[in-house]
């Protein structure tokens, strides 16, 4: 019995979370056998860092729309990894400015092979399924984006009320 298909709507979080922990796991499995000392969940920010250069930790974690105690945590990890550096700001003394170091951008060269097969895996088991679930995760986004859940529910509650 798999109570989590058994709740249905009810265990959606949970679905989508063990699902992106399987396919996390896995590539991890794939970094580590091929000798790359990586994590996936580094990914994003590493991405972001080669493309923006410098960024706060405020700043990735809105670009990234991601709690900014997931951010610092993932920069910890990194900063110990010596994938990335962190400086003060010159004009604000409290924000931490985050860059690639050579190591950061060396393992991003590594990896450049095995990122192409994700894409590749991706976009073939994507296209396996009955809905390209990229377009229904936009979908779905931008609702929440117009109403969220919990305006959802809230709404939905007080409606309900006598």
């Amino acid at each position: 019995m798999d109570l989590i298909h058994e709740l249905g709507e009810l265990a959606l979080a949970t679905r989508l979370k063990r699902l992106s922990e399987r396919l996390s796991t896995d590539v991890s499995k794939i970094y580590k056998e091929s000798d790359v000392d990586f994590e996936a969940k580094w990914f994003l920010i590493l991405s972001l860092l080669q493309k923006e250069k410098v960024m706060s930790i405020t700043a990735i974690a809105e670009s990234l729309q991601l709690s900014h105690p997931a951010i610092v945590q993932f920069v910890q990890e990194l900063s110990q990894k010596n994938l990335i550096k962190s400086v003060g700001d010159k004009k604000d003394g409290r924000k931490r400015m985050i860059s690639l170091t050579t190591t950061g951008k060396r393992t991003l060269e590594q990896i450049a092979p095995i990122l192409t097969s994700i894409k590749a895996e991706n976009k073939k088991w994507i296209e396996s399924a009955s809905a390209n679930i990229l377009c229904v995760l936009t979908e779905l986004e931008q609702a929440l984006d117009e109403q969220s859940m919990y305006q959802r529910i809230k709404l939905d509650i007080l409606q309900q009320k006598p």
